[in-house]
């Protein structure tokens, strides 16, 4: 790899990041996560962390299906999936189950007990610490909703009459933002938060379950102050006999390249107007140390940009901006944005003062050889 240097001087503190010529090489598991597969296709993840044994045991079940693989007919049928079986109790006694749903909320951290995207979903508990019981309740009850799920006329009814407490992520999926990015996608027209068809076909619900829901497509991942082995055991024992092989690959969903253009959106979801440079690339997934590298090079340059920004804006007393840098990756893209908070009357003179401000910090990397 070219080798590169960046310098980032803040707060009196030099930091100098170098990259020289490095081989690269594969990136290997973390060994604190022990990780397997069960023979039925299942994948599961353990981190034991008695390093914090206050903290709670997070435990997930991810599937690898949401919205984007409904037919028309279907439409819905993601989501109501699982608040169907956030009704049931499956294998545990009702107030067993009642009891567990209750201790598996973070109240610092609150989170959906389930979540539905256009490409997954997602069951979240939160458990007390040195509750071994509850991990093992919670293993069963996930086991029993993701593949002995009841899918009758009487249970569809009793669902529908309590209450939604699914998410889905976006958590406002009509957001004009969201709805301009998904131009040109294939996401487009898979609303995870679309209406449940009605009346609900109970065979095809039925069908949709068992097609999607299967343990090849599952991972299960636990972390907390827990014993590793014990807890895979565990799960050897309640997910081992989980039936069903994927015949159909799910849809992947993929994004657009951000059109160059300028765009002026509506949309309630700020407080204050905003103005936003983005910019994206396709996303290479950071497969080898080479890759890793140039991920970190480039995270620190943008590091660097942003505290000599919001040092100039507050050493020359720049006042009503408010600044913010933001990388993500979203849908098979990386993503970039300098985003500015401003008053209106004052974003054009306030976008140049940043820009003035930008242009300095990469004038003096420049001079000093970084990048």
């Amino acid at each position: 790899m070219q080798g590169t240097t960046i310098k980032l001087l803040t707060g009196g503190l030099l930091m100098v990041a170098a990259a020289g010529y490095v081989q690269a090489e594969a990136l290997q598991p973390d060994p604190a996560w022990q990780q397997g597969t069960l023979a039925n296709g299942l994948s599961w993840q353990v981190l034991a962390t008695p390093q914090r044994p206050s903290d709670r045991i997070e435990v997930r079940l991810s599937v690898n299906i949401g919205s984007l693989s409904e037919s028309t007919q279907q439409s819905g049928f993601s989501r109501f999936i699982p608040r169907l079986a956030l009704t049931q109790s499956g294998s545990l006694p009702t107030m067993q189950a009642r009891s567990l749903w209750q201790q598996s909320i973070d109240p610092k951290r609150p989170l959906p007990p389930a979540i539905v995207s256009y490409d997954y979903t997602m069951f979240n508990l939160s458990l007390p610490n040195n509750r071994n019981d509850l991990l093992k309740e919670a293993l069963s009850w996930l086991a029993d909703a993701s593949g002995k799920l009841a899918i009758t006329p009487e249970s569809i009814n009793h669902a529908l009459q309590g209450s939604d407490m699914v998410a889905t992520w976006p958590l406002d999926t009509k957001e004009g933002w969201w709805r301009y990015r998904l131009k040109g996608s294939t996401m487009l027209g898979h609303d995870p938060a679309a209406p449940l068809k009605q009346p609900i076909d109970v065979a095809q619900l039925k069908d949709f379950y068992q097609k999607w829901y299967t343990p090849d497509a599952m991972t299960l991942i636990v972390v907390g102050n827990v014993d590793s082995r014990s807890v895979a055991e565990q799960i050897n024992k309640t997910f081992g006999d989980l039936k069903g092989k994927r015949e159909t690959p799910a849809a992947v969903p993929t994004l657009s390249p951000l059109p160059t253009v300028p765009v002026s959106i509506m949309t309630n979801a700020v407080r204050q107007d905003k103005l936003s440079i983005m910019w994206d690339a396709p996303w290479q997934p950071i497969r080898d140390s080479a890759a890793l590298q140039r991920y970190w090079r480039d995270d620190l340059a943008r590091e660097a940009l942003f505290w000599h920004v919001q040092q100039s804006l507050s050493k020359n007393n720049v006042k009503d901006i408010g600044l913010g840098f933001d990388c993500r990756v979203l849908y098979q893209r990386a993503q970039c944005a300098i985003n500015i908070d401003s008053p209106g009357e004052r974003l054009n003179n306030n976008l140049s003062v940043v820009f003035a401000r930008a242009g300095e910090s990469a004038g003096q990397r420049a001079a000093s050889g970084g990048v």
